[in-house]
């Protein structure tokens, strides 16, 4: 009986130590759970509002359909790329129109509204051009998938692509647009980069690719690569489609770009491969007669843009200034030199015996002749008379 008693006090002891220490720490561990699966919550919405919502852009009212009354309201679900019914015609087609649309039409004349971002973008797993993470590396989750196939069927050929830029945000796009202008002038631009909101890239699902052999450049030399060849025949099995082709150029707006696919689902893929077409023909669009020329230097801001920003910076001319004329110094006489004389003695040069020639005055008579044993002797004065050393000799010149 007393064992008894003993065992329910420590029965009971150990109820009490449960209700004031186990029972709080139950309490506050279950509110911290429920309140940290609230927060997380939370801010998963908060990113995801960072990119807009699909829905958002599927109203049929969106600011993508009011810009252009011609255009017939688009309808087309997004698909899944696996369950594609196949496409045998286009005749009762309506033009699609839906930012979220896998098949989308966006051109020159049709635009995504400035604050479109798609909301599941990610980056593919394939090779690009740079190693760091960039914007243009995003894609939406079915081009990317469907790229990495893409790429991977290549290399089984031993062929060699490489993505170099896919999703384009607007503001990156203004940057490009306005920047080329400013260096590459209005009309080459326009036949290369798309005004703001005017560009696939925004849709997520166009990317340019390249390859090594041409240093991963995007022009017309990718065009001779092996790659580009095995494109035209194999893109569309993964749903992707040369979005600019060389016989297109005036439907589509744009000149050649073998760099530029479209990922628009297999189905489209195959029949605009079967038939030849590009998007616009699929959908029976009609450009405009202006265009090529829908924007110019005078409507800029009816697109958007803001004029100074493709202005060319004009340096402000420097002022030159004009130097002050200096009196130019008269030379002065340089004095001349005076020879130092040698002190080296020269020798005396030995004195000249001028030859005197004696020029006749008078007719010569004949001399006596004197004879011989009779000397004859000079008189003090014909000495005195002989012509001096250099003279010429006068009158009375002596004679032998």
């Amino acid at each position: 009986m007393l064992n008894n008693r003993k065992k329910t006090r420590r029965m009971k002891r150990r109820m009490r130590r449960f209700l004031l220490v186990g029972l709080p720490v139950i309490l506050i561990g279950s509110m911290g759970y429920f309140s940290l699966k609230r927060l997380s919550s939370a801010s998963e919405s908060a990113a995801s509002g960072h990119f807009y919502n699909n829905s958002s852009y599927k109203d049929n009212d969106s600011e993508y359909d009011k810009d252009d009354d011609s255009s017939v309201k688009g309808d087309t679900p997004v698909s899944n790329p696996t369950k594609e019914a196949e496409i045998t015609g286009n005749d009762n087609v309506e033009l699609d129109t839906t930012p979220d649309s896998l098949t989308v039409l966006v051109n020159k004349e049709l635009r995504l509204p400035s604050d479109y971002v798609p909301a599941d973008l990610m980056v593919p797993d394939v090779n690009f051009s740079i190693s760091y993470y960039d914007e243009k590396k995003l894609m939406r989750k079915p081009a990317a998938e469907a790229l990495k196939e893409l790429f991977e069927a290549a290399e089984r050929d031993n062929l060699s692509l490489c993505g170099v830029s896919a999703y384009r945000s607007y503001k990156r796009q203004y940057e490009i647009f306005t920047n080329n202008v400013k260096t590459q002038g209005m009309g080459h631009t326009l036949q290369y980069s798309a005004v703001p909101g005017y560009s696939e890239h925004q849709t997520g699902l166009a990317i340019d690719i390249s390859t090594k052999s041409v240093n991963y450049h995007i022009d017309e030399s990718f065009a001779s690569t092996d790659e580009y060849q095995w494109l035209i025949e194999n893109a569309h099995l993964y749903g992707f489609i040369i979005r600019y082709p060389e016989d297109k150029t005036s439907i589509t707006g744009y000149s050649f770009e073998p760099w530029h696919i479209r990922y628009v689902g297999k189905a489209l893929a195959k029949y605009l491969y079967e038939n030849n077409m590009c998007l616009e023909e699929y959908y029976k669009f009609t450009p405009s007669e202006d265009y090529s020329e829908s924007i110019n230097y005078d409507n800029l801001e009816e697109y958007g843009i803001n004029p100074d920003d493709v202005k060319v910076p004009t340096k402000a001319p420097v002022k030159t200034p004009t130097p002050t004329p200096t009196e130019t110094p008269t030379p002065s006489e340089e004095p001349s030199a005076t020879p130092t004389p040698s002190v080296k003695p020269t020798k005396k040069p030995d004195k000249v015996t001028p030859t005197v020639t004696a020029t006749p005055t008078q007719e010569v008579t004949e001399t006596p002749e004197i004879t011989p044993t009779e000397e004859v002797t000079p008189s003090p004065t014909d000495a005195t008379n002989a012509p001096a050393d250099g003279d010429a000799g006068g009158a009375d010149t002596q004679t032998p």
